[in-house]
């Protein structure tokens, strides 16, 4: 296969500094322990610091493959969101956070937040395959928060899903993944990344099927409402261990979506019910966490999150999982 060299120069620039060049890092600085995940294009190791013994999550995503499935665009998006959430005024202790990054002729490496548990679905699948209500509203309540920090600096993650919810050591979440996320503010459009939504074609959008949000499937411009909308399909599957939308083809999970035709459980919890129906909503203005009805404030109002204090959120205790007993 021939790269165009203006490509393999793209794709160079992809990990190039910004706010971390004063950090010349190489792989030698670092003991690679294990493997815990993989992807298409990137495999994330359990990294130890040589000098220093912190651990990391080493991101190792491979130059040819990156090029190979014309992923630069997604290395792109993921290292501007990541790096604004590791400034300063970006941190917060439920978003997975940058540390470094570095090149070598065949990887690019971001080194970030270790999370020592998995994910959300992992640990939903060990504790029976769906989470009882209080387990359900002490996770949802996290996102909320992180969600809310992360669209305060202007960041859509767009691509909202358990597999995309990690767990770090204490048992709290740290959301990661932004590989698809929108940053609001730039000043123009910048390379592909900041096309209008308009030109890009459905079968194009970013995110994963069962919980990308009607406007997104219909080529409209991208708000927060996005991401709200994947909150809803989250507290549906956490509760159920089902997807809210479901069926046997893509484009009839699309036909779903695009009319939130979903079927609430019997049994499903009426609280719970509440905060989805006014999740799942098509018309963006419409939606619970939209703009226009108010933002995180309405969705952190609601009976659902009783008991919830905001502003010590991130110290309430995690709740026992049916699996610690195990």
């Amino acid at each position: 296969m021939t790269y165009h060299s203006d490509t393999i120069g793209e794709s160079k620039r992809v990990i190039e500094s910004e706010e971390k060049s004063n950090e010349l890092r190489t792989r030698s600085d670092f003991i690679f322990l294990n493997e815990v995940g993989e992807g298409s294009f990137s495999t994330v190791y359990h990294v130890k610091e040589r000098n220093t013994g912190r651990e990391f999550a080493a991101k190792v995503c491979f130059k040819k493959q990156i090029i190979r499935e014309k992923k630069i665009d997604y290395i792109f998006r993921e290292k501007e969101a990541l790096i604004r959430l590791s400034n300063s005024g970006g941190k917060h202790p439920f978003l997975v956070q940058i540390m470094c990054t570095f090149q070598d002729t065949e990887n690019l490496y971001i080194i970030m937040t270790l999370a020592k548990k998995g994910d959300l679905l992992k640990l939903m699948r060990k504790s029976g395959g769906k989470f009882n209500l209080n387990l359900t509203k002490f996770y949802i309540s996290e996102i909320v928060a992180a969600l809310e920090h992360m669209h305060s600096l202007k960041i859509i993650h767009r691509d909202l899903k358990p597999e995309n919810i990690l767990i770090s050591e204490t048992g709290h979440i740290l959301v990661s993944d932004f590989g698809s996320a929108k940053i609001l503010d730039h000043a123009k459009p910048n390379r592909q990344t900041d096309r209008p939504e308009s030109q890009k074609r459905r079968s194009s959008f970013v995110g994963t099927a069962q919980f990308v949000s009607p406007e997104v499937l219909k080529g409209e411009p991208v708000q927060q409402a996005c991401d709200y909308w994947a909150l809803g399909v989250i507290i549906y599957q956490l509760l159920t261990g089902q997807h809210a939308f479901h069926d046997v083809a893509e484009y009839l999970i699309y036909r779903r979506i695009m009319n939130a035709a979903y079927k609430i459980p019997n049994d499903f919890p009426e609280i719970a019910a509440s905060i989805v129906r006014k999740l799942l909503v098509v018309e963006v203005k419409d939606r619970l966490g939209s703009i226009e009805s108010g933002g995180a404030e309405a969705v952190k109002k609601e009976a659902f999150f009783d008991g919830i204090n905001w502003n010590s959120i991130t110290e309430t205790e995690v709740p026992r999982l049916p699996c610690d007993a195990e």
